[in-house]
């Protein structure tokens, strides 16, 4: 983040792996080298941690946080600020577990469209804005036997983000001495935002539950789908993955090639 090596160079799982992820990491570079107070981290505990990942996570959040501002890039649930389980001993989630410290926490969840784009857009939705519970919902499901009365009782805002379109407007200009010239501009136009349906979120269980890709999974899902594919490469502005299986006979043949942009499933074969 201090520019002492290149973002290019730093390994991200492949469920986060994609261009706005990385530009968001480059824009907090930024700021860190332009002398601003932060200080950036993610965490994520180890498969060898005998704890759970909040309670591993709360003992190295306490560990950096010092005197300047901490962003703590984390999943969703972590930064979940109250919930209830509706058992009587219901497990901490990080953030709750530092507002319980006493610590000043201000939670934002992450939303993504799936798309076909490979740009995306982003806005800040504030949990003033009444839409924002619908995508509160969307980023961390059903949280608990209760939903909190208040969506600021979740979190204090989601970031949308969302596909994104440039339109190149020609128009021609005649000046005052009769030349001719043509001006461009550019409009970049937000296409409309449209949350995953209950029908397209019960395909994607599905498609889990029956090792089956479906359109709109993510890598995390298709990676729960299918397990790690035989083989990733670069086809285009596509990441695909290929995936063997083998018939009763046990011999393995291609069975599934799954092309992602922008880090969502938008095509694949079924071989």
């Amino acid at each position: 983040m201090k520019g002492q090596a290149p973002l290019t160079g730093i390994e991200l799982k492949d469920a986060l792996d994609n261009t706005a992820y990385r530009a968001m990491l480059s824009g907090f570079s930024e700021l860190i080298k332009s002398g601003k107070c932060l200080s950036v981290y993610a965490l994520d505990r180890p498969p060898s941690a005998p704890v759970t990942g909040d309670s591993w996570m709360e003992k190295e959040a306490v560990r950096i946080i010092g005197d300047q501002p901490v962003l703590i890039l984390t999943r969703n649930m972590s930064a979940v600020k109250q919930y209830d389980s509706g058992s009587d001993e219901p497990p901490r989630l990080l953030a709750e577990r530092l507002r319980l410290r006493t610590f000043s926490v201000a939670s934002v969840l992450q939303y993504w469209k799936p798309s076909q784009c490979a740009s995306r857009n982003v806005e800040l939705i504030t949990t003033e804005d009444e839409k924002s519970g619908i995508y509160v919902k969307e980023a961390v499901g059903e949280i608990g036997a209760r939903m909190p009365e208040q969506v600021s009782m979740v979190t204090d805002g989601v970031l949308v983000w969302s596909c994104k379109k440039a339109e190149v407007k020609q128009e021609t200009v005649i000046g005052s001495g009769g030349e001719v010239r043509e001006n461009y501009s550019i409009n970049t136009v937000k296409e409309e935002l449209i949350v995953r349906d209950e029908e397209v979120i019960k395909k994607i269980r599905g498609g889990i539950k029956h090792n089956y890709p479906v359109s709109g999974m993510n890598r995390e899902e298709a990676f729960e789908a299918l397990g790690e594919p035989y083989e990733k490469e670069k086809d285009g502005d596509f990441e695909q993955w290929a995936y063997e299986c083998f018939d009763d006979d046990g011999y393995y043949y291609d069975c599934y090639i799954l092309k992602f942009q922008d880090g969502i499933l938008v095509k694949f074969k079924d071989l």
